[in-house]
């Protein structure tokens, strides 16, 4: 309780870290990424974060032009909050806020760089404790260094930033699964791309979860079916409530990889404040995890990683490297969307009439 309270006297910044680099700046190097949210706007007075950590009643679409260093190190992630160097900072070119259409539109015309085959979706979908500006600095560095190719969605929902809102954080995440599983519904249906992946980390795992369980209990089994691989880093899941999260995903089971770590701090903390019971992301029982179908990876041999070790999948090169690897070869062996161009389906539309009715069930 001494280390909780400790943590309660963290606080949040004065800037974030997309501050829009200056006209003219030297870049060598960019990544565009989309994203979705369900947080609210920052306020004006709050620069370089462009979303808080409260919650909306309606979603964000964005797309963010992200510089990208061109001597850094995979899984480093340089920032700064004030006067950016692109030749040493991961930093903001621009950024606009889409409309729901104008969001199809660019993910649909998204460029291939297999002549053949169609763009495939990366969603990925940040943990607990993480402010908005963090998770799209993160993801630009995920897909820069496992070599995605695709159209990359970062799916972020309302953390606060602060190690003391656990409790608001966890409850965010329920109020975002309504708005995820249209999401992955939209973009797993849509004809212009060849498929959909995860990558979720911390809490997000936790979402990720929930949602493709929902899913599965909505009777979505073909949503299911398009869905290719799916990571899950350091996932903050009760193994418990995990084991019945996968009994309900049939054979999608088999197309997740887990990295785990035993010397997970942060992990450590949550199972204290859950009753002692061992988190997903800290079990390196592997042979738990290929009883349920699972692929596992015991990563605790890694050192570091930002985040009392939370963030070790992220920030070592060689594991990094093997989630590309994993996403790669998943593209090669997912299932294929035959005849999906000639199939008419009622997806739900991720538009504000729906999220508002949504939204205002999440707050019940």
């Amino acid at each position: 309780m001494l280390v909780i309270a400790a943590m309660s006297s963290c606080s949040t910044p004065d800037a974030g870290v997309l501050i829009p680099l200056k006209s003219g700046a030297d870049v060598s190097w960019t990544k565009t990424i989309l994203a979705v949210t369900t947080r609210r706007a920052a306020e004006k007075s709050s620069p370089g974060f462009l979303f808080s950590g409260e919650r909306d009643n309606r979603v964000h679409f964005l797309s963010l032009t992200i510089s990208m260093p061109p001597q850094r190190e995979p899984g480093t992630l340089p920032v700064a909050d004030d006067h950016p160097d692109p030749k040493k900072d991961i930093a903001l070119v621009s950024s606009e806020e889409l409309s729901y259409s104008d969001f199809i539109a660019q993910a649909k015309a998204w460029p291939s760089a297999d002549p053949v085959a169609k763009p495939r979706a990366l969603v990925f979908t940040h943990g607990y404790s993480t402010r908005f500006d963090s998770s799209v600095v993160r993801f630009a560095q995920i897909v820069e260094d496992t070599g995605f190719q695709g159209v990359p969605i970062l799916f972020s929902w309302p953390s606060r930033g602060l190690t003391a809102a656990y409790g608001y954080d966890k409850d965010s995440v329920n109020f975002s699964r309504d708005t995820m599983q249209q999401l992955l519904e939209t973009l797993t249906y849509e004809p212009a791309l060849g498929g959909v992946d995860m990558v979720a980390h911390s809490m997000g795992g936790w979402l990720t979860m929930e949602t493709l369980r929902q899913i599965a209990l909505s009777k979505g089994a073909k949503t299911l079916d398009r869905i290719g691989t799916v990571v899950l880093a350091a996932p903050d899941v009760d193994m418990d409530v995990f084991r019945t999260q996968v009994s309900q995903l049939g054979p999608l089971r088999s197309r997740i990889q887990i990295y785990v770590s035993q010397d997970d701090r942060a992990l450590r903390i949550s199972r204290r404040l859950f009753g002692g019971k061992i988190r997903a992301g800290e079990n390196t029982d592997i042979v738990q995890f290929e009883e349920l179908g699972i692929t596992a990876h015991d990563i605790s041999g890694v050192k570091g990683g930002i985040g009392k070790n939370h963030g070790k999948a992220f920030g070592d090169d060689a594991t990094i490297a093997g989630i590309g690897r994993t996403l790669a070869d998943g593209t090669r062996s997912s299932p294929l969307l035959n005849g999906l161009e000639t199939i008419v389906l009622s997806v739900p539309r991720l538009d504000n009439a729906l999220l508002s009715a949504s939204a205002a069930a999440g707050h019940r």
